[in-house]
């Protein structure tokens, strides 16, 4: 993936020779549990169970009325077994989709009250630039970092 203007900008002269490569690496977000960040993350992963339960209200109202149409089709004469087969195979694994991201996030839901206050989680993953130049330690690097946050504050940046 080429670099931006800035990234070019950044990059330029960085070292001695002039040679800097800049790299994405992940870094990933903790967030040390509290009361505040608990009701926080049952409202939002509540909101998130309502909406997979609404998408697959509508993936299932829009099979029923392809259906309808299929059938209509096919009381026409036309051959619609295989538009059938596609239909149902595509709204089978839509809903498999929906169904196992549903479980996993009403799992998610249901752990939040067994974790003690106190104790970092891991709530994301972010992408960062890093340089390296020639002579640097590519595995101190890359390495992941981490920000600690606690109610909304970074507390802390460090290397994993």
């Amino acid at each position: 993936m080429p670099l931006s203007l800035s990234e070019k900008r950044l990059a330029k002269d960085a070292s001695p020779e002039g040679e800097t490569v800049m790299v994405k690496r992940q870094v990933t977000v903790k967030t040390v549990v509290t009361d505040a960040f608990r009701e926080r993350a049952k409202t939002e992963l509540g909101q998130e169970v309502a909406q997979i339960d609404n998408q697959l209200n509508q993936l299932q109202a829009a099979y029923q009325q392809t259906l309808q149409q299929l059938e209509q089709l096919s009381a026409q004469g036309q051959n619609v077994l295989p538009q059938r087969q596609q239909l149902e195979q595509q709204a089978g694994a839509e809903q498999q989709k929906l169904t196992l991201l549903k479980e996993e996030v009403s799992k998610q839901l249901g752990t939040l009250d067994t974790v003690s206050n106190g104790t970092p989680v891991i709530t994301g993953l972010l992408d960062s630039w890093v340089g390296l130049n020639i002579g640097d330690n590519i595995y101190e690097k890359v390495r992941d970092t981490v920000i600690l946050v606690t109610d909304g504050v970074i507390t802390a940046i460090d290397k994993a």
